[in-house]
């Protein structure tokens, strides 16, 4: 029988198409019984009924049985092709699942190349791996090669159990690792599914040494003081930022002083040094023994405090003590005592978090505060301190929190045995690594004897000072205390342009009292001319000076030459209501003064001796008139 070309193409088009559509695995059931319907029309179908069709089908018997064949084994393949992915697919979903739920990392590693085909949550946690889309990637610091040689001595096994193996982390660090493997097929080809774990103790201890590690360091470097740390055998281990900041490019120089050291136990000592800026510091070094858990020696701890301000203020103080004999001693002990109280006082140090709560101290700081160190930890500061000083701290802490600052404040406390404490206390902040939480490092520094001494130094200098500037005998104002402030005034007067003036008085006749009535009637008389003058000037800006021998001089600033005259006028009836016997007097009875008024307007051009001028000429004037009397000169009358 005659088989056309189209009859024949059609005869193999419909297995081929539904061949292809079995393994696309995309058909519907509807769509194969159409074709299988279509195609069964066709070859079935009566000569009467195959004039319908497009193209007439001619098959022999031999042909037919060949296409059923054919189309049997096509349908059957599809079939069972579907059937294996089906099961494929869904041995993976479930393996998928399975992995996602564990707590052990879990990884799967095709094992030709080494590529990742899944890493589970715990596994891209330990490792870094990362995900990208439905891919998965190795960290930078592995590569799939470097899988392929680890698994490669295990290709003929089904399983291996337990391989210590050190892998990178992203930070260039080793991770040691137990890793555990089973030989499984996965997406059609031959993979490991492997275990991953860690070291659980070793890492955690590793972690918690780091994390205290860093609080260390961390605390090292809010101090201000230089520190630095070495082994049992003398090797420099770690400093703080101070420390590096002071020292850089000289820390040879740095720890030198400890070489020449014979004590081994805690000791301290003083060297002047060269700071960054050039300057010479005084650094007062504190070399301390640190101890093991079981008392043995495992290395040195060094703090050394700049007190150069202490030891200048202190040369200060011995110089003002050497001026001073009678408190010589009493001073000589007290810097002993300060010496010894500074050598031997620990600083108290205390932490607490952003809600005021005391999460660690030293014993110095909870003595502080009449408390012991496991009595005041746990415990807030609202229930320690009192309201106003609480109130106080607050202020200082949100500053240093929300600011991140350092913040240097005095403090003054009364233990319970009633013994009054002044401190300096720094404030810095701080950050908890763990996690994350904030709070305050506080240092306090006892600075009580320095309080004293700056005190006893201050009384000192204004007891010199009150010496420098008052007449022993009158108690007025001596004349290096006159021409300082007749200098001010001047130039004072000369930016405000208001008038100056000045009264030189002087007592008449003196010479002939001394001589009858002797130089210590002489110094009592003058004592009380000077309680006169003193309580003749109303204003606390004007000035009364002993301006020489029986002289004394009126300095009366914004005052015009009327109101001079107003004062001289004063000063008369003041020495007359007094009366002071002078029975060898030309004049009077009484001592009696002259007084020479002189006023002006200072300007830029002028000296203030003009000034000082003019009063002299216009007491030369009082005493040619006949003296107990007043004259007045001012420019206009100089000129």
């Amino acid at each position: 029988m005659h088989i056309s070309y189209q009859e024949r193409s059609v005869s193999l088009l419909l297995p081929t198409w539904l061949t292809l559509l079995i393994r696309s695995g995309g058909y519907r059931l509807r769509g194969l019984l159409f074709c299988l319907t279509l195609w069964g029309a066709a070859v079935f179908a009566p000569a009467s009924y195959a004039s319908s069709f497009p193209y007439r089908l001619q098959i022999d018997n031999s042909a037919l049985l060949f296409s059923l064949l054919i189309l049997v084994l096509v349908i059957g393949g599809g079939l069972l092709t579907l059937l294996l992915h089906h099961l494929d697919a869904g041995s993976y979903r479930r393996l998928h699942g399975q992995l996602t739920l564990m707590p052990t990392a879990v990884a799967v590693v095709r094992k030709k190349d080494g590529h990742l085909v899944y890493g589970n949550k715990s596994c891209r946690q330990l490792l870094g791996v990362r995900k990208l889309n439905d891919r998965y990637l190795y960290p930078d610091d592995l590569s799939e090669q470097m899988l392929c040689d680890f698994l490669r001595p295990f290709a003929g096994l089904k399983n291996f159990k337990e391989v210590n193996e050190a892998l990178p982390q992203g930070n260039g660090k080793m991770i040691p690792l137990l890793i555990s493997g089973l030989s499984i097929r996965c997406q059609w080809q031959s993979c490991w599914l492997l275990f991953i774990d860690s070291p659980r103790a070793s890492h955690c201890e590793q972690v918690k040494l780091e994390n205290e590690q860093r609080i260390f360091q961390q605390v090292l470097n809010s101090l201000s003081e230089l520190v630095y740390f070495k082994d049992k055998s003398g090797e420099l281990i770690g400093t703080n930022k101070a420390f590096d900041r002071f020292w850089r490019g000289r820390i040879e120089e740095g720890i030198a002083e400890e070489q020449g050291r014979r004590s081994i136990g805690n000791s301290a000592a003083h060297t002047w040094t060269t700071a960054p800026d050039g300057s010479s510091r005084l650094l007062e070094t504190n070399f301390n023994l640190l101890l093991g858990d079981s008392g043995e020696a495992i290395g040195t701890l060094s703090i050394s405090h700049d007190v150069t301000d202490w030891h200048e203020m202190q040369e200060v103080l011995k110089s003002e003590i050497e001026k001073r004999e009678v408190t010589e001693q009493e001073l000589a002990q007290r810097n002993t005592l300060l010496d010894t109280i500074l050598s031997a006082s620990r600083d108290p140090i205390a932490l607490y978090n952003e809600h005021g709560v005391y999460v660690g101290c030293n014993e110095p700081f909870a003595r502080s505060l009449g408390y012991t160190q496991q009595s005041l930890l746990g415990r807030s500061s609202a229930d320690v301190l009192e309201p106003d000083k609480l109130e106080l701290f607050r202020q200082t802490d949100q500053q240093v929190i929300q600011q991140g600052i350092s913040v240097k404040t005095d403090d003054y406390v009364i233990l319970e045995d009633g013994t009054p404490i002044w401190y300096e206390v720094l404030k810095s902040p701080y950050r908890n690594p763990t996690d994350g939480t904030t709070g305050v490092l506080m240092m306090a520094r006892d600075v009580t004897e320095r309080k004293m001494a700056e005190q006893q130094l201050a009384d000192a200098i204004m007891e010199l000072q009150e010496l420098s500037f008052v007449d022993s005998l009158t108690k007025v104002a001596n004349r290096r205390s006159f021409d300082e402030q007749l200098r001010k005034m001047w130039y004072s007067h000369i930016r405000e342009k208001n008038p100056l003036t000045l009264i030189l008085c002087d007592i008449d006749y003196f010479k002939a009292f001394n001589d009858n009535y002797g130089h210590q009637q002489g110094d009592f008389a003058l004592r009380e001319v000077a309680k006169v003058l003193r309580s003749v000037v109303k204003r606390e800006t004007d000035e009364v000076a002993r301006y020489g021998g029986e002289e004394f001089a009126f300095l009366l600033p914004n005052t015009s030459l009327a109101g001079g005259e107003v004062v001289a006028a004063a000063i008369h009836r003041a020495l007359a209501e007094k009366g002071l016997t002078h029975s060898y007097s030309d004049i009077a009875p009484t001592l009696t003064v002259s007084l020479g008024v002189a006023t002006l307007i200072p300007l830029p051009n002028q000296d203030y001796g003009k000034l000082v001028e003019l009063a002299d000429v216009a007491l030369y004037r009082a005493k040619a008139a006949g003296r107990n009397c007043t004259m007045t000169m001012s420019e206009k009358e100089a000129s």
